[in-house]
């Protein structure tokens, strides 16, 4: 029997010597304890945050709140936040959910 529980991956990677947190595959209600956690532990020491998610491959609800919480995060401790390299399926969470434009993550390149 499959299960899809067992399908849904995340790759999580910090690049020596950068600010830069690095989210793969996929981004969702199974993942999103870890990535928080990853998240908050990079925030923690680092003065800038950036996020590279161009190698998600799904995002759901849970993703795209993880992902607008930790800016929100930031923001309130001072800190810069700014993703690169943004994946097609965060915009289309947010599509799914009607967001406009000015209210999802934004993106620096």
């Amino acid at each position: 029997m499959w299960n899809s529980f067992n399908a849904m991956k995340l790759q999580i990677t910090i690049p020596p010597n950068t600010h830069i947190l690095r989210l793969a595959g996929d981004l969702d209600l199974y993942s999103v304890a870890e990535a928080r956690q990853a998240l908050l532990d990079f925030m923690a020491d680092q003065p800038a945050i950036e996020l590279d998610i161009h190698g998600l491959e799904t995002c759901d609800t849970a993703g795209l709140q993880l992902l607008l919480a930790a800016h929100r995060h930031a923001g309130a401790a001072g800190k810069a936040f700014s993703i690169q390299m943004p994946a097609p399926a965060i915009g289309q969470c947010a599509d799914a959910l009607g967001l406009p434009p000015a209210s999802r993550p934004a993106h620096t390149r």
